[in-house]
């Protein structure tokens, strides 16, 4: 295929968005993202209905641990005041609370009903309060029993409960003053309030239970609604971006191509590959023609800055870079460089010979100084370097490299004979100027003179 037609080849296959295909992505996105924006707002709602149920289903808990607790304190009373008074309304008001009120019982099915599943841990701690306040239910009979029996009171009249409740045999041995004193030492007594004791510190942790897991559970909540507040931040912004991109489209795929073709014709350069698709064909098609022109303009122009058998730069190329560099404030060295009896190896070896070592020079000074260097072929045997950002304190660094080149050259391989350069060197603060070229010229000389196969520095 020839380049003409690699230059079609390349305009057919041109890719690019067309405006119509970008404004139905807009479209799209827009859509996308206000869906975004309605899932974020009912994440919010939800998270919000969450954090209300939370809330008051700890709180109904709390309120009903506070239920177990004056169901069992109202039974403590009013035991006690059986045991002090054996009026009867005691014992009846006594039993009206644990078998028709039930208090405890009822606040304990509530909070079941509100954490079973969900607060094992309260769950568990509430049905432990109720075992406990059940348990001191059997020191309140024992202790109205005695009661009951101290004042020689109506049995049959007192609570089936009461009736059934097994005295210890040694008990109803008894006197009525030693029941009485025993019925209230069953409930004023050390082990009463010791237990009593325990049913509030049980009660207690259920409150803090349900504090602690309602606090987690609020934390979780708010966590969630921020970061669902977050997301609907962002698609609102993504919604804001959207909208300056659908106003944005035409003025960069249309009006900005058009601006910056006007301008690479003006200035007579190759135009921008940039806006939609259409402006890119054209920009290709109106390129592959400006690129074939100045590609003979190049080879034109290679050819006479370059140096045919090395590739380096020539001596017209080194007269002009000179002249460009006279304006730099950028301190830079100069390199004057002779390849070592290069007479001798030509005429004893051939020109071509002669040739590849002027070939392995010119490769040799390319791979050692960096690419932003100057490298020229100024003469038969003759080279320069200019080198860019380079002052006397980098002397000991191009020592180096010139001595790793001639260390190359005096040790070819096979058959190719040895050879080496000399070279001189001036450095200039300020750019190029005309001593610059008579010191490194010296320099070279001095290399010459005291055995070649080195260099010099001028001082």
């Amino acid at each position: 295929m020839n380049k003409k037609n690699q230059e079609n080849s390349k305009v057919t296959t041109l890719k690019g968005f067309k405006i119509q295909t970008i404004s139905l992505w807009i479209a799209l996105c827009t859509v996308l993202v206000a869906i975004l924006i309605g899932y974020s707002i009912m994440n919010v709602k939800k998270q919000y209905r969450q954090l209300t149920r939370t809330s008051h289903k700890y709180t109904l808990t709390q309120k009903d641990a506070m239920n177990i607790s004056l169901g069992s304190d109202y039974l403590t009373e009013q035991a006690r005041l059986y045991v002090i008074t054996k009026d009867q309304l005691h014992a009846d008001a006594y039993f009206m609370e644990t078998d028709v009120t039930r208090r405890r019982e009822r606040a304990l099915l509530e909070i079941e009903k509100q954490l079973s599943g969900d607060d094992e841990i309260t769950l568990q701690l509430s049905k432990d309060a109720l075992k406990l306040s059940n348990a001191l239910m059997d020191l309140e009979l024992h202790a109205m029993k005695l009661a009951a029996l101290s004042a020689d009171a109506d049995i049959i009249r007192l609570s089936s409960e009461i009736q059934d409740y097994k005295l210890p045999c040694e008990e109803l041995t008894y006197t009525s003053q030693e029941m009485a004193a025993a019925a209230s030492e069953l409930v004023f007594g050390h082990e009463y309030r010791t237990k009593k004791q325990k049913i509030d510190d049980t009660l207690s942790n259920v409150a803090k239970s349900a504090i602690k897991v309602c606090e987690m559970r609020h934390e979780e909540s708010e966590a969630a609604m921020e970061k669902a507040l977050a997301h609907q931040s962002i698609c609102t912004l993504l919604i804001v971006l959207l909208v300056f991109l659908a106003y944005a489209m035409i003025a960069i795929l249309i009006l900005k191509p058009i601006r910056i073709y006007i301008n690479c014709i003006k200035n007579n350069n190759i135009l921008e590959i940039t806006g939609a698709y259409e402006f890119r064909y054209l920009a290709a098609t109106y390129n592959n023609v400006y690129e074939m022109s100045q590609a003979q303009h190049n080879l034109l122009r290679q050819k006479a800055e370059h140096d045919a058998l090395t590739g380096l730069l020539n001596r017209q190329a080194f007269e002009q870079i000179k002249d460009d560099l006279r304006t730099l404030s950028q301190p830079i060295a100069l390199l004057l460089i002779d390849v070592d009896e290069f007479k001798s190896v030509n005429d004893t070896y051939g020109h071509e010979i002669g040739d590849q070592a002027l070939r392995k020079v010119a490769a040799l000074l390319e791979e050692s100084f960096r690419s932003a260097d100057y490298i020229f072929r100024v003469g038969g045997d003759e080279f320069a370097a200019i080198l860019h950002d380079v002052t006397p304190e980098h002397k000991e660094i191009i020592g180096r490299k010139i001595d790793r080149i001639n260390h190359t050259l005096q040790h070819p391989s096979k058959d190719f004979p040895k050879y080496s350069v000399s070279i001189g060197a001036a450095f200039s603060q300020n750019g190029y100027g005309d001593e610059l070229f008579g010191q490194a010229d010296a320099a070279l000389y001095h290399t010459k003179k005291n055995g070649r196969c080195g260099y010099t520095f001028d001082s």
